[in-house]
């Protein structure tokens, strides 16, 4: 199987990966005829749409159905398109075009923890039953892990389920919150504990008598979106409704949630690089000291951060779902046998799914503040479109585990893959306690090889920093959070470089945008360095001896010194600047 997290441990030319300029024409298609029903269906209704309109969004849903944008990742035989995870992944990122997160949010939840439980472990029947009308966009799906005192502690539930007398039906008790899809759902994943705490999955249905719904939550943003509770009261919910088996809940509940990361990667990819049209048509129309405010160099620099930014996430999404596609290979998707090993696939990324969701969501954040920051005054307004995106933007950091949980499971994901030697990572760290850059053909790599030899040396950064942990704490590294954190850290900065690196060494001899492209890249990888160099300092200062700490600093200068890496990032800022400027929006999608 294409092993998840190998880019810590192979040279950069040893292998490829999936990029946007392998799309086949088909996704090419795909992205635009998405994108386009976004911009001319969605985006100018966009303000009905957040009135909580249930039919409007009901509306909306069935048409997306009608496409073929519901069922991308359902089998043909209950009325999908079994697409791809790179193209699933387009699909997200081409909807948020229609610049309305809410509607983006009931899509997403839809397509991904409300259906693909039933479709990974349902039986025969269950699929036939549900997946065909929620693929239409008939039936409303949703999802209900989360309670009022279990929120990151996901098994911490206290929702039960009790088999009644005649064994016909399980009695759940509880209430799930913040449940998406909550009052216009017709089916619901939910889940409790059965009998003797067994953590279990279940199937409600509109029929299950006790399924009450909560009001509306008052959200800071996503506002055209359902948000309530559930309120279980004596729910009669049958026992061929269960999902799975009893007991076995949490791998269903765990294993969607990757999937779910991914998928707000592209959605959050799609509106950092939404962001940065609709801050730049203000920016050149609106004029101070007699010249558009676009002239001026410090919102210039911002223009290219954001350019920069929304490039490095386009890279991490492809690549995340390009790694899964190929450890998935083909298969025959109505099989259980081809849903178990899908889930072990996807499962198998841990790092890069929770790294997408954070580097996306991040530069979601990030882009919308310069957004509203260019808007200046106009920004804080609800008058102008930047206060909403402001207020939508805010939940992404939180949805799918916050961003604090991921970066836990990125560091957790390395120790274990370290301690089961699913990957060389204890013999390359080995390597990098001796030499910090392998012996390579960094040549090949052309007018990139500053670059190729600074990536090999990050690599050997956050393999000698995790090394420190790890003689440090041992296998209790797992608890250390203060360490945790920057591993995760510089593991998210060295995959964010390789991958543009990587992206940069095997365009196409006729890329047209290539010199575009090499700039994006240095100024990507001169950024992902400077924060790893940054990160591995604090690991030396709280793993190392004062004696140790100096010479790996003379250690780091003198390599640095010695490969001579050093940009002029304001001049590759202000050639980013000039190519946005003149195609209006972000101008690397082709």
């Amino acid at each position: 199987m294409h092993k998840g997290g190998k880019f810590l441990t192979i040279p950069i030319t040893e292998d490829e990966i999936f990029t946007r300029e392998k799309f086949t024409e088909e996704q090419h298609e795909f992205f635009n005829m998405v994108k386009d029903f976004a911009e001319s269906t969605i985006a100018p209704i966009t303000d009905e749409i957040d009135k909580l309109d249930q039919d409007l969004s009901r509306k909306l849903m069935t048409e997306m159905g009608k496409m073929g944008m519901l069922g991308i990742d359902i089998p043909e035989a209950y009325g999908g398109m079994e697409m791809d995870k790179a193209t699933t992944s387009l699909v997200g990122e081409a909807l948020t075009y229609g610049q309305n997160a809410s509607l983006v949010v009931t899509y997403s939840d839809q397509t991904g923890i409300a259906m693909l439980p039933i479709l990974w472990y349902g039986n025969d029947a269950q699929k036939e039953k549900y997946l065909p009308k929620l693929v239409t966009g008939e039936w409303i799906g949703s999802y209900a892990l989360t309670e009022p005192g279990s929120g990151s502690d996901a098994l911490a539930v206290k929702t039960t389920a009790k088999l009644n007398e005649a064994g016909t039906h399980y009695i759940l008790n509880g209430v799930k919150q913040y449940i998406t899809n909550g009052s216009w759902a017709d089916v619901g994943v939910v889940f409790a504990n059965a009998e003797g705490g067994k953590f279990t999955a279940f199937i409600l249905d509109k029929d299950c008598k006790g399924w009450n719904r909560g009001p509306e939550e008052k959200k800071l943003g996503i506002k055209g979106s359902s948000t309530t509770t559930y309120v279980l009261e004596d729910c009669e919910v049958p026992v061929e409704n269960v999902l799975g088996e009893v007991g076995k809940g949490a791998a269903i509940a765990f294993n969607v949630l990757y999937v779910g990361r991914y998928k707000l990667g592209a959605v959050t990819l799609g509106g950092a690089k939404s962001v940065i049209k609709v801050a730049l048509k203000y920016a050149k129309e609106r004029k101070q000291f007699g010249q558009p405010i676009a002239d001026f160099g410090m919102l210039q620099r911002k223009f290219a951060d954001m350019v920069v930014r929304a490039y490095e996430a386009d890279t991490i999404v492809y690549h995340t779902a390009g790694s899964m596609d190929e450890a998935i290979g083909d298969g025959k998707p109505d099989s259980n046998a081809y849903f178990a090993h899908l889930q072990k696939a996807i499962e198998e990324h841990a790092i890069e799914t929770s790294a997408s969701k954070i580097i996306c969501s991040e530069t979601l954040w990030r882009n919308v503040d310069d957004g509203l920051q260019v808007f200046g005054g106009y920004g804080y307004s609800e008058e102008y479109p930047l206060a909403k995106m402001y207020r939508d933007e805010r939940i992404n950091r939180i949805f799918e585990g916050t961003n604090e949980i991921n970066r836990l499971i990125i560091a957790g994901t390395v120790l274990k893959k370290a301690l089961m030697e699913s990957l060389p990572l204890r013999t390359e760290a080995d390597r990098a306690r001796e030499q910090w850059l392998p012996d390579l053909d960094y040549e090949q790599a052309g007018d990139f090889t500053k670059e190729l030899k600074i990536a090999e040396l990050s690599r050997s950064l956050v393999l000698h920093a995790f090394d420190a942990c790890l003689l440090k704490y041992g296998q209790d590294f797992k608890n250390r959070q203060w360490v945790m954190e920057p591993i995760a850290d510089m593991v998210i900065a060295y995959m964010t470089l390789q991958g543009v690196l990587r992206r940069q060494l095997q365009l196409p001899a006729d890329y047209k945008k290539r010199k575009m492209a090499n700039t994006l890249a240095r100024l990507a990888i001169a950024k992902r360095f400077s924060e790893l160099s940054e990160l591995v300092r604090v690991i030396w200062g709280h793993t190392l001896s004062y004696e140790e700490r100096q010479a790996a600093e003379v250690r780091l200068h003198e390599h640095v010194q010695q490969i001579g890496f050093f940009p002029d990032t304001i001049a590759d800022k202000a050639a980013v600047v000039e190519a946005l400027y003149e195609a209006g929006e972000y101008f690397m999608n082709d």
